[in-house]
């Protein structure tokens, strides 16, 4: 990436970005194809055989359809003539028309049979000749489609899910892509930068993409939300009545009335839909908050964004007088266009808004939101410590899936131009996402500092990844029994059984049952009228679920090899449904028994996992054994020293019976990296002086240590 100095997110995409991505495609595109083998030219000339075979077919089916309208214009014709004949004739029977009619349906009756004949002989003829002409036709076309699309399977065959993200990878090597948002990450993303996941109820993850950015982390997340809304219904009564009037010459007249009641009601209702936002976590100014959203200001004209910003600028220097008066901290900056059109005016530090947005900042950031090469000023930025999240309208359009089906053609012209559309689609949308962050010379300076992570974690997999896998079902796996509308699925691990985690999925959806409300309504006729209001009640249903997650790596084309035969008896023990994959996860509902860690290593071999689990439990038992011999270390010690002070070994025991002091988690583990190894060094030379007895016993000891710890390691 540029320079701090000169960098700047739009230029930095028109000149480097989209060309370097467009030709990483094109060159990626004709690698595979080199490899697949496929002829392009015998390809081409194929696809425009198909082509000309195509228009043929199409041209006789459309003289088909031509004929086959005459036919039925013809037999309607039959069908009017010998209704008019026997209309005509009959007419003349009953003594009600000249002989003229008779003539006429004579006719009529003789035009119907030529009718019959003709189509009987000539059209059935015709007819079937251009049928099976417009069959041969199909039958030549289909055939060199199948032709084309034999050509291009070793090519089709190639194509995969992960080739998207090679692609972004390539060209902004400054990003880091994970193949799945891990343990250990989220855990960098809570404990150090204060990102919460969502556990709201009426949010559920079907997309995660994580990984950094010039060393930062960044997520990606697509959610299905549901919000409660309103619902007018409306309903319909119809009235009559009769009044009567008296003219002026006494006579009474009756009137008919027809009026129709309207009558609404409000009631909630749910409302689903998909949101996709980053979050981007960063340690520059870790103390300010504030929020801006939208302004589309691309879309206005220079006249019309100079009239805007000298208006703004008149409210913000009564916001700053006001602040004053108040005793408030809002200071306007110099730069008064940068200050109207981001608008973040709720900010809650002005020494660290100032460090983070620069006059190069600045820039930056008005080039993204005034011109219309990128998306323009279609983002909102929310920044709450060192969580920042971005949430634009172009990314709710993002196709955040990579399925390769989209490439498979039988020509390979076609191919090439939608492999290379869509990732320079995908790039695009993910780069203006993260430009907001990247415009900001701070962030791009600030380096993430060093983070010790647990040693040990509750669960194999993340709550987020758990969603990812559970909404890769169909809809009647997990959703309740009487619900009625989309389903929210929120899903957590309870437990894990080796490398296999027991998810528990909760699904949340609604009932719905059809009510009726009647409202009163005053009628033309004087009265009121109970006017029935249809409307439909959503109750809320649950229903829980278990779910097995796994790690099992590969690649997406590799897992549905796998789908058929062990894998899926193995699946169907648990119950009816399949399994499920995403970014090397597999998953697979668990309606019957239960998981354990037998079943992990099962699941393991069937996907070739058996040598990594092996070599998984030989390092647990090498610890093991290396813990056993430090307490046997342990014991030689307090031994050493009981002999020599009773006194000073009675008081250590009390010592280490009492609770420790509590100590901040980074601490401890940066206290026991750095403390421990010094510390087993040190403690048989400070007793070589006291005894003899002691030191030969803890040699010994430690050196049986060293020989278990060495053999462990060579197992594993």
């Amino acid at each position: 990436m540029d320079q701090l100095a000169d960098f700047e997110p739009i230029e930095y995409y028109e000149k480097h970005l989209k060309d370097a991505m467009e030709r990483n495609a094109e060159e990626y595109f004709d690698a595979l194809v080199k490899r697949s083998g496929v002829d392009p030219e015998q390809n081409k000339a194929t696809v425009a055989r198909y082509n000309k075979e195509a228009a043929e077919a199409e041209e006789a089916g459309k003289k088909l359809g031509s004929f086959r309208a005459l036919k039925i214009f013809l037999i309607v014709l039959t069908v009017v003539a010998f209704l008019a004949a026997v209309i005509l004739i009959f007419s003349y029977a009953s003594g009600e028309g000249y002989w003229l009619y008779l003539f006429l349906g004579i006719l009529c009756a003789l035009l119907g049979i030529g009718l019959i004949v003709l189509l009987c002989t000539v059209i059935k003829k015709k007819l079937k000749e251009r049928e099976e002409r417009h069959k041969k036709e199909v039958e030549e076309a289909n055939a060199v489609l199948k032709q084309a699309y034999d050509e291009m399977a070793p090519l089709n065959a190639l194509f995969t899910w992960g080739m998207t993200h090679e692609l972004v990878l390539k060209t902004m090597p400054d990003l880091t892509l994970d193949e799945q948002l891990d343990v250990k990450r989220l855990d960098l993303l809570c404990r150090k930068y204060g990102y919460e996941p969502d556990e709201d109820e009426n949010v559920s993850t079907v997309y995660l993409l994580s990984g950094t950015a010039e060393g930062s982390p960044f997520l990606f997340e697509r959610r299905f939300r549901r919000t409660m809304g309103t619902k007018t219904y409306t309903g319909t009564l119809t009235i009559h009545w009769t009044t009567t009037e008296t003219d002026s010459e006494g006579h009474v007249h009756t009137q008919h009335h027809t009026q129709t009641l309207t009558a609404s009601v409000v009631k909630p209702a749910p409302y689903y839909g998909f949101e996709t936002r980053l979050v981007y976590a960063n340690e520059g100014a870790p103390r300010l908050t504030f929020t801006r959203g939208p302004q589309h200001s691309e879309l206005l004209s220079e006249k019309e964004r100079e009239k805007k910003v000298k208006k703004g600028g008149k409210e913000l220097k009564e916001r700053t007088e006001e602040a004053i008066s108040e005793g408030k901290r809002f200071t306007e900056l110099a730069n008064t266009e940068f200050e109207v059109l981001f608008g973040a005016l709720d900010r809650d530090n002005e020494v660290e808004y100032r460090l983070m947005f620069t006059p190069l900042a600045q820039q930056n950031m008005l080039d993204l939101i005034t011109s219309d090469k990128g998306y323009g000023d279609d983002f909102s930025f929310v920044k709450s410590g060192m969580i920042n999240v971005i949430c634009s309208e172009h990314a709710q359009n993002w196709l955040t899936d990579t399925d390769p089906a989209r490439y498979k053609s039988y020509d390979l012209a076609a191919s090439r131009a939608s492999f290379v559309s869509f990732n320079s689609g995908y790039f695009k949308s993910m780069y203006f996402d993260l430009a907001p962050v990247l415009a900001v010379p701070l962030y791009r300076m600030q380096k993430p500092a060093e983070f010790i992570y647990r040693d040990v974690y509750d669960y194999n997999y993340t709550g987020g990844e758990a969603e990812v896998l559970a909404n890769r079902f169909a809809h009647s796996v997990f959703a309740p029994q009487d619900a009625k509308t989309e389903t929210i699925l929120k899903a957590r691990p309870v437990r894990r059984e080796g490398k296999t985690d027991s998810v528990s999925v909760t699904a949340h959806s609604f009932d719905a049952v059809d009510r009726v409300d009647y409202v009163n309504v005053y009628g033309g006729d004087g009265r009121y009228h109970a006017v029935p209001v249809p409307w439909v009640e959503y109750i809320p249903v649950e229903r829980m679920s278990e779910m097995a997650l796994k790690r099992v790596g590969g690649t997406r084309e590799a897992f549905e090899g796998h789908k058929n035969g062990a894998l899926q008896e193995f699946v169907r023990r648990f119950g009816e449904s399949a399994s499920a994959f995403s970014d090397g996860l597999m998953a697979f509902p668990v309606a019957n028994g239960g998981l354990s860690e037998s079943t992990d290593s099962e699941l393991s071999a069937i996907f070739g996992l058996k040598e990594a689990a092996a070599a998984g439990a030989a390092i647990l038992s090498g610890i093991a054994a290396v813990e056993a011999a430090s307490d046997m270390l342990d014991a030689a010690e307090q031994k050493a020293r009981a002999e020599e002070s009773p006194d000073e070994a009675l008081q250590e025991a009390e010592d280490a019976s009492a609770p420790a002091p509590e100590t901040p988690i980074e601490e401890a583990a940066a206290a026991d990296g750095a403390a421990g190894p010094a510390e087993t060094s040190a403690a048989p030379a400070e007793e070589a002086p006291e005894t003899d007895a002691p030191e030969q016993e803890e040699t010994a000891l430690t050196a049986d240590a060293e020989a278990i710890e060495k053999s462990n390691q060579e197992e594993t």
